[in-house]
């Protein structure tokens, strides 16, 4: 018998579960969800999980807006739990980014992010284990945290579940039918699957899915090593999530007494890999890199106890930001991909966009539109800035 559904989403990373979920919510026919190993086993299980409330690209910010509210409510909205942690979120800058920061503020206030300017005075009396040199601006997110991707993964397909979504684990997909501009299928390990709509939503093997059928799209897959540190017993209150323009790096507050961080700086961390390879670690030349400039804005640091660090896949995008929605010049093919590291904090609105999108909704698509795969034809560029990595 002719195995047949309505959409197939290809990747049961957190951003596969969260369209599935919303595909399901908006009633779109049998929805079957397709994954080659285990749910989240991709780039997914290897998130730092920040949920920082901030973006230096203006048209992103209703997509951090729309998941925030999804983070702090996700118990409510799916009936379980994503962990979600509130650390605080300060974005440092020095002369060269300040007035894109307080740009960004001025976007992420507009849409309701609880977001505001600090002044140097002000910050250092709320941080006080902090060097402040070489800053100019700061920005403070008090609602900012993170959460647990794992359980944001887990909740989604939980609920997908429970509204009738065909999760498949073990199932992956090794190619797509389609006759002229349409797609009409999926080929599988076990078998093809007759479907209308396919949304490839595959993390680092989303490109070599698409180029199998000719999309020509250049999404690369780099390799990002985060690391780990114990801080001492005399740093005191644990310090804010920060995204640190001036030193290249990252770093948020985890449990017992942990600082987990990395590189923001696109020339050290993020180096090209097959996204098969999957032994990569982290380093001691990158640990080295990162931990020094961390422990300079935080010198308490400097008697720390380095731990274990890992390292994950991502789908970089030409332009290093997602690329969300209908692939031109085949109909009812649908892409999200290439979150080139922001991907986990904005699955929730990913999900809603696109599903929408899909269901007809205008609002959606005016959303998404930034996003779209069709401006790589266009020959936009959405970095208006500097590239900013958010893990």
């Amino acid at each position: 018998m002719k195995e047949i559904a309505d959409i197939a989403v290809v990747g049961g990373g957190v951003i596969g579960v969260s369209i599935a979920y919303h595909l399901a919510k908006h009633q779109l026919g049998e929805i079957i969800l397709l994954e080659r190993d285990s749910l989240g086993a991709g780039s997914t299980g290897r998130s730092v999980g920040s949920i920082d409330s901030f973006t230096l690209h203006p048209q992103g910010a209703e997509l951090y807006a729309r998941s925030f509210e999804f983070f702090q409510h996700c118990d409510e909205i799916l009936d379980d739990d994503c962990a979600f942690t509130q650390t605080g979120s300060v974005v440092m800058a020095g002369d060269q980014h300040a007035d894109a920061l307080r740009e960004a503020v001025l976007q992420m206030q507009a849409v309701n992010l609880d977001v505001r300017m600090l002044d140097l005075i002000e910050f250092s009396a709320l941080e006080p284990s902090i060097d402040i040199e070489g800053l100019t601006a700061l920005s403070f997110a008090p609602q900012a945290g993170y959460a647990d991707p794992a359980l944001t993964t887990q909740a989604f397909s939980k609920a997908s579940r429970r509204m009738g979504v065909n999760i498949q684990i073990g199932r992956g997909v090794i190619g797509l039918r389609h006759a002229r501009e349409h797609v009409i299928g999926v080929d599988t390990n076990i078998g093809p699957i007759d479907v209308p709509i396919v949304i490839i939503a595959a993390g680092p093997w989303s490109g070599r899915l698409l180029g199998s059928s000719g999309v020509g799209m250049s999404f690369r897959t780099m390799r990002h090593p985060v690391a780990c540190l114990r801080r001492p017993s005399n740093f005191g209150t644990e310090h804010y999530s920060i995204l640190d323009l001036v030193q290249g790096i990252y770093a948020r507050p985890d449990n017992n007494n942990l600082s987990i961080f990395g590189s923001i700086d696109t020339k050290v961390g993020y180096d090209l890999a097959d996204p098969d390879d999957d032994h990569g670690g982290v380093s001691s030349d990158y640990i080295l890199w990162a931990g020094d400039r961390l422990a300079h804005r935080y010198p308490k640091l400097r008697d720390s106890i380095l731990c274990k660090g890992w390292s994950g896949m991502l789908s970089v995008s030409p332009d290093w930001q997602p690329v969300i929605g209908a692939i031109p010049g085949f109909y009812g093919l649908y892409c999200a991909t290439g979150f080139s590291g922001h991907g986990f904090q904005i699955s929730p609105a990913v999900g809603e966009l696109l599903a929408g999108h899909i269901a007809g909704e205008e609002i959606m698509t005016q959303l998404l539109t930034p996003f779209q795969p069709l401006r790589f034809v266009e020959m936009e560029s959405l970095n208006k800035y500097t590239r900013i990595i958010s893990v």
